[in-house]
């Protein structure tokens, strides 16, 4: 493994990917840890953290030792205490064994393939618990540099290797099965225990979506969109739906997918084709109290009207700044130094809005212009 320092943004994108997608009455349990060539300032050579339903519930971490709660969980009654405390002691187990198996994994690697980056080791350890049959799915990851190397099927209760040269590591955790149970793969029965103990905390845990709408500019032979940007919910299930007239016009929607924000909170954008009639963003959420929010387009302040006031008072600024370059190169004497503008900053339509890690339309602004 060649030297080479810690990078913040593989150890980000790689968490941000564990936001995982959960579907109407699946329960889904991630346990994601990072592994580092070495540490950082800011950055522990390995880290653990523990989701349910996209919620970070706990986090571990070499520096520190310790498992610490998230967004405000804490143990109940004494069947959760004991389970946290079985857990901490398994990160004190698994701090110094995944180290080992680290460095072997890197060895093997290298042997026959060697490369010149650091590696890092990502593992993924889930299992989704289908509330209608009672069923548990487990499944446990293991990559280096994002590239697969082992998985384990709790279907089969064994170890697989991806990798060619990861075979014999899976065949020595498959005879080492019982020793590291819920070390290196967590079984079905710990998952659907984590997450019937979790239930009720994150079922209460909820976040109103903000909702933004904006036209979308058309080009030759693609009209003109609405799109509905709706972010901030949790949990993940949502309905996002157009009326356009008074009617829905699901068949003519275009849908994203769910997608995580920084937070443990999600956003989705929706769109129609522009239209005749007024147009109703309609969202409904848990969080909403059983009350639909809609959202009616108003043309008048985010359509041609509003787009024709700031393109007027940029037309104006202009020209009052060219005019007065005119008069002062007119000016005799006047030497001090070429005439340098102010300047401005963009905007958005709802700044007010947006939320960190958003993406939200903006329009060209003007200092003291307002659509």
């Amino acid at each position: 493994m060649a030297p080479g320092g810690a990078h913040p943004a593989l150890v980000s994108a790689w968490l941000l990917f564990l936001c995982s997608v959960v579907s109407a009455g699946v329960h889904r349990f991630t346990h994601s840890q990072i592994i580092s060539p070495q540490a950082a300032p800011g950055l522990p050579k390995r880290q653990s953290l523990l989701q349910v339903n996209g919620l970070a519930l706990s986090a571990y971490d070499s520096s520190s030792r310790r498992m610490m709660p998230r967004n405000g969980y804490v143990q109940g009654d004494q069947e959760t205490h004991q389970f946290w405390s079985v857990s901490s002691a398994r990160c004190m187990f698994w701090d110094p064994w995944v180290e080992t198996e680290y460095q072997a994994l890197v060895r093997v690697v290298n042997a026959s393939s060697p490369k010149a980056e650091p590696y890092y080791m990502q593992v993924v350890q889930s299992c989704e618990l289908d509330e209608a049959s009672g069923a548990v799915r487990a499944i446990t990851r293991y990559a280096l540099n994002g590239e697969d190397m082992l998985q384990y099927h709790g279907d089969k209760n064994r170890w697989f290797s991806v990798h060619p040269a990861a075979w014999r590591m899976a065949e020595r955790w498959n005879r080492e099965r019982e020793t590291l149970a819920g070390i290196n793969a967590h079984t079905p029965q710990q998952c659907g225990t984590f997450i019937r103990i979790t239930a009720p905390f994150t079922a209460q845990t909820t976040a109103q979506p903000t909702v933004h709408v904006s036209l979308m500019r058309g080009t030759r032979g693609r009209p003109r969109r609405l799109m509905c940007h709706v972010t901030g919910f949790y949990p993940r299930d949502i309905e996002v739906t157009w009326e356009r007239g008074g009617r829905g016009n699901l068949g003519e929607q275009m849908t994203s997918r769910i997608r995580p924000n920084g937070d443990p909170t999600f956003q989705i954008r929706v769109s129609i084709e522009l239209g005749l009639g007024e147009h109703v963003c309609v969202v409904r959420h848990v969080s909403l109290g059983g009350a639909p929010l809609r959202i009616t387009w108003d043309p008048q302040a985010t359509g041609q009207t509003g787009s024709l006031g700031v393109l007027t008072g940029c037309v104006l600024a202009a020209l009052g700044v060219a005019a007065l370059g005119w008069y002062l190169s007119g000016k005799s004497g006047c030497s001090e130094g070429p005439y340098r503008p102010a300047r401005t900053q963009p905007g958005t339509l709802d700044s007010t809005l947006a939320k960190p890690g958003d993406t939200v339309a903006t329009s060209l602004s003007c200092p003291g212009v307002t659509a």
